[in-house]
């Protein structure tokens, strides 16, 4: 099979389009999908969700693929986001680190202990 178009989305949209779904019309693969976003879901409001992308987008290097990615494991250590670029030809400077840090940190996310 030959991809002909890749689109990102984020993880907020396909838990939307999911959940706007009949359980019984989902495969098995979509079930599992849409356990793992509820659970992990950390943003769902997608114009916060455009704007971190367009912050993100303000750091040099930073492809399309590697924002959404990001903002799907959505980091808060440096460790975090280092393993994100792991595998990637991205060389990151710290200051790079500290700047998606920074915008990850600027939201303020309900955690369940709260």
């Amino acid at each position: 099979m030959e991809v002909k178009d890749q689109e990102f989305v984020y993880p907020a949209e396909v838990l939307e389009m999911l959940q706007g779904r009949e359980e019984e019309d989902l495969s098995h693969e979509q079930k599992i999908a849409l356990e793992k976003l509820s659970r992990h879901t950390e943003i769902e409001d997608i114009d916060t969700l455009s704007e971190l992308h367009s912050e993100l987008g303000e750091i040099e290097g930073l492809k399309e693929r590697h924002i959404y990615k990001v903002l799907d494991v959505f980091p808060r250590h440096e460790s975090t986001v280092r393993a994100i670029f792991s595998k990637e030809r991205v060389k990151l400077e710290d200051s790079d680190v500290e700047d998606i840090l920074e915008v990850i940190r600027s939201v303020e996310v309900e955690t369940e202990d709260e």
